[in-house]
């Protein structure tokens, strides 16, 4: 497992604070300022403030913030303790960047477990969507994270990255008395949008993984 390093447990030099380091404490202190006030909400619509005047690399979370918000959500539901300037702070820390360090691209949805993991946050996954709607809907299923290309196949392609896809987007939802709950599906949503079958979220798009996290209480 990749050596994860947390906000609460890293402290970087002064001397060091440079190039990547420095914009990552910059970052930190200007998220921090952002979110203030925000605090112990489920976060929805990356396009609305405050989340699109936050920074993850050098581009607005607006552009490249989903897995983060996805991972944030699903934290919440679960009750681990952990803000979100945290979360993106962890993430750039720890270069989950997709394919450019600059975080054009945000985050790799295959690599998401290392959070999961050192958050203490047990999961089941998928890579096809049709076993990962049946996967989403058994009994101890609590919430969740897809992640899918937004449009058909293209033929061009650079270190599996589908640069004519139309990028791809991750999202958390909420699994509740047989109705899933999807957090920031669209990049304005002020509210959680409703359907009853997951796989209505990528039908028209490309699955590439889905998270299970089960309800403990079940377990």
């Amino acid at each position: 497992m990749k050596n994860w390093l947390t906000a609460a447990k890293t402290s970087i030099p002064a001397a060091a604070l440079h190039g990547r380091n420095r914009q990552t404490m910059l970052n930190l202190e200007h998220n921090s300022k952002t979110f203030a006030g925000n605090k112990n909400v489920l976060l929805n619509g990356q396009r609305t403030e405050p989340l699109c005047s936050m920074r993850y690399g050098t581009y607005p979370l607006s552009w490249n913030g989903c897995e983060l918000i996805a991972c944030y959500n699903c934290a919440k539901m679960l009750g681990k303790e952990v803000t979100f300037p945290q979360v993106v702070f962890e993430f750039e820390l720890n270069k989950m960047h997709y394919l450019f360090p600059n975080g054009y691209w945000g985050t790799a949805p295959k690599k998401l477990w290392y959070f999961f993991k050192k958050h203490d946050m047990p999961y089941r996954f998928s890579r096809n969507g049709e076993n990962f709607a049946k996967l989403a809907k058994t009994e101890r299923a609590s919430c969740g994270i897809i992640s899918f290309w937004n449009n058909k196949r293209s033929t061009a392609k650079l270190n599996g990255l589908d640069f004519f896809s139309g990028g791809l987007h991750t999202v958390a939802y909420r699994w509740r008395a047989g109705r899933f709950y999807l957090y920031n599906l669209y990049g304005n949503d002020t509210a959680p949008r409703t359907m009853s079958d997951i796989a209505d979220a990528y039908r028209e798009k490309r699955f590439i993984i889905g998270y299970v996290f089960d309800d403990e209480l079940k377990a």
